[in-house]
């Protein structure tokens, strides 16, 4: 009944009827049915009386609640019915309801006092006399139709403080959409953002990989002479040392010419020398070690060489890094700014309250919550909305992360024991401390309680 009354301006829109007029503040009609204390209607006839009474006020297609109560001699019924038509919002023309129930009344006891005087004819009894229906006439007689309009008028839907209870609750439930709906955009916002981020990470990697491979080229174009200059002169001296194989004087000579060569810088002495000059196979031995020490001192430039360049190009990359890693956060910083300014000053009260009033005046159409399924409430989107973001965030960075802007106060840390310090000689505790005074009632602050 409540949100009957609540879109009664909706319901008039959508049925084209006209929104002006005075506005139904009081839509709850109470009214009740009494049967005589020697009355025993059954469960079925109470109904049918109650229904026949709604028919009788003309609020038959209205909302209504009956219960029927023995908790005094005369069994009663109270009928609580919406006074505004769930279909098109109308408030139904009630124009002296009491003369409607009174006529009803006076119809059943007609046909209740012809029931009984059939039932009594047939058993040769006198009709009874109708006490309730004359008491009746005499109580109505005695009333003007102001004072009877009076007797009956219409309750308030609600008292004043639940009234205000359901008003503050529909406030803070449109507070709480306006939230979910900044949050979900504000997600939106933040995974654009962190897309660009992760762009230009990317970006900035991809350079620092191509300058790797462009120091590396560098190094191999510079080092490919050196390479084959060096093949060159060991593939030379390899044939000239074939050569000289069966000629023991030039292997001499070439054995006391390259003397520290095949020493690795230290020199041979003569035992050494004559191994060589008489082996022509450890001479080729020797030789192939030179070659093969040149070859691998070759490969150490190389390596130190691009390994320098390669340190440069990436701690050129960690500045670089460094200094977009600060640009990032302070644009993520920017939006966070930006996205609690927007909710301080989208998400107010007053806000809620004008939007919510303008709604149920007829100002401004209903507005329904951005990807709201239909018949969803506020509180039954805002549950679901908070779902979808808290999933995406544990999607993405975990199972133990928080939105962004955190909606809900975090659980404050449980308290950590005190560790009391070791007892040393120095502080060892006094087995008597000394008792603080007692203050004085006179002395009591009464200011500072709280």
């Amino acid at each position: 009944m409540y949100e009957t009354w609540d879109r009664r301006n909706a319901l008039k829109r959508e049925h084209g009827v006209d929104l002006r007029g005075r506005d139904n503040k009081a839509p709850v009609m109470h009214f009740t049915l009494s049967w005589a204390p020697d009355d025993k209607p059954s469960k079925q006839q109470m109904m049918d009386a109650a229904l026949k009474s709604l028919k009788a006020l003309g609020l038959e297609d209205h909302q209504a609640v009956i219960a029927a109560h023995n908790d005094k001699d005369h069994l009663h019924v109270h009928i609580v019915v919406n006074t505004i038509n769930p279909t098109n919002g109308k408030t139904a023309a009630l124009k002296y309801p009491a003369y409607a129930l009174r006529d009803l009344a006076l119809e059943h006891d007609r046909q209740r006092a012809a029931y009984q005087a059939e039932r009594d004819a047939a058993a040769r009894k006198p009709p009874p006399y109708n006490r309730n229906s004359e008491e009746r006439e005499k109580s109505m007689a005695m009333l003007s139709p102001r004072d009877i309009i009076d007797r009956i008028r219409p309750e308030k839907p609600e008292p004043h403080h639940r009234r205000r209870a359901l008003e503050k609750s529909d406030v803070i439930n449109r507070m709480k959409r306006h939230r979910a709906e900044n949050d979900h955009a504000h997600m939106v916002e933040r995974d654009a953002l962190w897309s660009a981020h992760r762009a230009e990470r990317d970006d900035l990697y991809r350079r620092s990989t191509q300058a790797c491979h462009v120091a590396l080229d560098y190094v191999r174009d510079r080092f490919k002479s050196r390479w084959r200059d060096l093949h060159e002169a060991q593939r030379k001296e390899w044939k000239y040392v074939e050569r000289i194989q069966h000629n023991p004087l030039e292997r001499a000579v070439y054995v006391f010419v390259n003397s520290e060569r095949l020493a690795n810088g230290k020199g041979l002495s003569m035992k050494e020398k004559a191994k060589l000059i008489a082996s022509p196979r450890k001479l080729f031995q020797a030789v192939e070690r030179v070659h093969v020490r040149e070859r691998a001192g070759m490969a150490q430039v190389e390596k130190v060489e691009t390994r320098e360049r390669l340190d440069r190009v990436w701690r050129t990359h960690e500045v670089s890094f460094e200094n977009l890693k600060v640009e990032q956060k302070a644009a993520r910083d920017r939006m966070k700014g930006q996205q609690h300014a927007t909710n301080d000053r989208e998400i107010s009260w007053f806000r809620a309250s004008q939007e919510l009033e303008d709604e149920r005046r007829g100002l401004i159409p209903e507005r329904r919550a951005e990807r709201a399924v239909l018949l969803e409430g506020d509180i039954q989107y805002v549950k679901r909305i908070r779902r979808e973001i808290d999933a995406h965030y544990r999607r993405q960075h975990g199972p133990e992360s928080v939105p962004f802007i955190e909606w809900k106060e975090r659980p404050k840390p449980p308290p950590q024991p005190e560790v009391s310090p070791p007892v040393t000689p120095d502080n060892v505790p006094d087995p008597m401390p000394a008792q603080p005074a007692k203050k004085h009632p006179r002395d009591h602050d009464f200011d500072n309680e709280r």
